[in-house]
């Protein structure tokens, strides 16, 4: 058996000689850029760690009168105090007027050290020295902290303490006073009410109505009848089980002010969800505040032999309980980490996340899906925006964020079958919509009668077994969810389809034996003859092994299916 010759061996040894001569430096600078990606990243959490101590600590020092070590002269021992430095360390601090101006932190051997853009230079680079403008700088890190840096102890309007608690903040005052309070989470838009610092929890209340529907058939006097009306198992069973369970381990119980309009805390329950209570919304400014949207919707509180709510102009009055007006919940979640946004209203606080299938998607994020046909009847030429209604084990329902470019008859009568007139309509939109991204086979949709004293899920006692359909009474954004027709107040117009086309837009239900149900820009839900044309609003399923190429599933932002 022949072996390798003297000769053959060296050109080997010589070959990989040179190979690792070529891969070492290659393998060392891919070595090099991990330790300073890695003590970049170590810099950026102590800094965060910093500021997030020092927010906290104000309002501490400001409840207990301790002191505040993030202050001129601050040494670089008390930082330990702060924030924990692990294998790093801390070569300067400087606070300037109690603002943090200079940081440098020694990680993997390179110094990081702190811009005016909240950056981080290594070594001997140079900042970015161009004027930077601090109101447009994202925000990042805990959510609570970001909001306390609002307070101004001479403002009566923003941000305000409590003055019988020194531990809760609130807002208070018009969308001119209160503007950067938005949170984009779980799904929704909220509006945060309020900051907790001793238990380190926010109340949110959300931006738009959810759906709209009778609140119950009966008064309640005591907790037993608050279980059982419709509102209340529409919270805390419909919408709680729509949340991804992520989202549901940060709700806390909480404490719902239920009793009679001039003592609301006479009667009180203890909910995951519930409704804002007429003391909280006074609070905030009442009529005109941040919390009046120009609609009606539900308060949690009665009077008499009515369920109180706030109507068009923001004044609050008795509600008959026939009536269906909006519904808001309200929840208290445990402080958030942030990693965005402005709090605006076209700009939310966003938590961060990164999901690439639709099998991940959650209920109320948007979706920009693929459409063919060349009626332009999106504001996209090639794509329609929808929003996600509810999920099953083989798709995703989902309900357009607008309406159709032009008004339909509902038909001639309100028995509802698939040959009324506007399921013509409905089938043209849908045949625009490849096969490739729908749900393949029907589903069910629910036609039941909605008529006065009846619960929501009266609905389901008929269906039509159907690819395509309209929002159903109860079903999430079956309400003034995209507000028609009018100006801005709780959505980015710019981002509804349509917003303009109608007040008012059809649904599923009948009212009665020759009335069909619609949903209108109040807030609250009609009833009409079905030869009118009203806005179209399609319904859909799509499947639920989708890949996205683009999008975070916000309105302004919408996922983007490949």
């Amino acid at each position: 058996m022949k072996g390798f010759s003297l000769v053959e061996l060296l050109a080997v040894v010589i070959i990989l000689a040179i190979i690792a001569l070529i891969a070492t430096p290659i393998v060392l600078n891919v070595i090099e850029d991990a330790r300073i990606s890695a003590g970049k990243s170590e810099a950026s959490m102590i800094y965060s760690g910093i500021n997030n101590y020092c927010a906290t600590s104000k309002m501490e020092q400001e409840l207990n009168g301790t002191h505040d070590i993030c202050a001129d002269g601050v040494t670089v021992e008390e930082v330990t105090q702060m924030v924990n430095l692990g294998d790093s360390k801390l070569q300067k601090i400087k606070f300037e007027a109690g603002k943090l101006t200079e940081l440098e932190i020694v990680s993997n051997s390179h110094i990081f050290k702190l811009c005016n853009n909240g950056d981080f230079v290594m070594d001997n680079e140079s900042c970015d020295t161009s004027e930077v403008d601090d109101s447009k700088q994202p925000s990042e890190g805990n959510l609570i902290t970001t909001l306390l840096n609002q307070y101004d102890e001479n403002s009566d309007t923003g941000l305000i303490k409590d003055t019988t608690n020194p531990n809760i903040y609130y807002y208070k005052g018009s969308n001119e006073d209160v503007n950067n309070n938005y949170l984009w989470y779980g799904g929704h838009h909220w509006r945060i009410i309020e900051i907790d610092m001793s238990s380190k929890s926010l109340i949110l209340i959300s931006t738009q109505p959810l759906t709209a529907i009778q609140a119950t058939n009966v008064v309640w006097m005591d907790v037993d009848t608050y279980d059982n009306t419709y509102i209340n198992d529409w919270l805390n069973n419909y919408f709680y089980n729509s949340l991804a369970s992520n989202v549901k381990q940060t709700i806390k119980d909480n404490t719902f002010n239920i009793g009679l309009n001039t003592d609301v805390t006479s009667l009180s329950v203890t909910k995951k969800v519930g409704l804002l209570d007429e003391q909280q919304y006074e609070r905030a400014g009442g009529a005109d505040s941040y919390l009046d949207i120009k609609d009606y919707w539900w308060l949690g509180n009665y009077n008499s032999t009515y369920i109180r709510y706030v109507a068009l102009d923001g004044i609050v009055n008795d509600g008959n309980l026939t009536s269906a007006g909006g519904v808001r919940p309200v929840i208290k979640i445990s402080d958030l980490m942030i990693t965005g946004g402005e709090g605006t209203l076209e700009n939310n606080y966003v938590t961060g996340q990164n999901i690439t299938n639709i099998a991940d998607i959650q209920v109320g994020e948007y979706i920009n899906v693929p459409y063919s046909g060349d009626d332009y009847i999106c504001n996209s030429p090639d794509k329609c925006t929808f929003r996600v209604v509810s999920k099953d084990a083989d798709s995703v329902k989902v309900v357009l964020n607008g309406l159709l470019y032009d008004t339909s008859l509902y038909g001639y009568t309100a028995a509802i079958t698939p040959t009324h007139i506007i399921y013509e309509t409905l089938n043209n939109f849908i045949n625009n919509i490849s096969l490739d991204y729908r749900y393949n086979g029907n589903k069910l949709f629910y036609i039941g009668e909605y008529s006065s004293g009846t619960s929501y899920l009266d609905v389901q006692n008929e269906y039509l077994d159907i690819n395509v359909g309209l929002p159903t009474v109860g079903e999430m954004f079956s309400g003034n969810d995209i507000d028609m027709g009018t100006t801005k107040i709780f959505v980015n117009i710019d981002a509804v389809e349509n917003p303009t086309i109608s007040n008012n837009y059809w649904l599923m239900n009948r009212y009665s034996s020759s009335q069909i149900r619609y949903s209108n820009n109040t807030g609250s839900l009609g009833n009409y003859m079905p030869a009118i044309a009203y806005g179209v609003r399609p319904t859909l399923y799509l499947k639920n092994d989708l890949n996205f190429i683009s999008g975070v599933g916000t309105a302004e932002d919408p996922y983007t299916l490949s």
